[in-house]
């Protein structure tokens, strides 16, 4: 197989699978201009994302900073990680908090920027910095939930906090 061809067959995959998606979404038109498809999300009548929600920022902020405080995952601040921990994630969660700790990581420093809401969903970019210089920065997800600032972030997006942290 050629290169060129490669390229075709991969490029009708591409565009195969597009509109097998939008075809199941309801895309009732397709334009197509200089080779790239798009779509208007009326045509697609899916709903709209809310407005960015830059109130969030003081509750998400509570959110992050009881997760990057101390104790333990088990404990205080399991009310803020979505379902809770099990008891190994606890324990891989506290030992890498540890590490970090010991490491001169904490306390870490958080900028949220591009808070969307939509519904109990709320999405950040979150950069995170340490006091030796250390930053990382990721999309994170909150869902409204039973903690004390009305907010848990996601398990898939602690566990991603963690390790990047860690």
């Amino acid at each position: 197989m050629t290169l060129k061809s490669l390229v075709n067959s991969l490029t009708a995959g591409a565009a195969a699978t597009v509109l097998a998606g939008a075809a199941a979404v309801g895309v009732t038109s397709i334009a197509v201009g200089s080779g790239i498809a798009s779509a208007s999300p009326a045509a697609i009548d899916a709903p709209m994302p809310a407005a960015p929600a830059p109130e969030l920022q003081g509750p998400l902020m509570s959110t992050l900073s009881a997760l990057a405080g101390p104790g333990s995952f088990s404990g205080a601040k399991s009310s803020y990680v979505q379902g809770g921990l099990g008891r190994i994630e606890a324990r891989v969660a506290d030992s890498g908090y540890n590490n970090a700790a010991a490491k001169g990581y904490f306390p870490l420093t958080f900028t949220i920027a591009d808070i969307d809401q939509n519904g109990p969903v709320a999405t950040a970019f979150v950069t995170a910095a340490s006091p030796a210089g250390q930053v990382a920065s990721q999309p994170l997800t909150f869902i409204a939930g039973p903690s004390p600032t009305g907010w848990q972030l996601s398990k898939s997006s602690a566990m991603a906090l963690i390790s990047a942290v860690g």
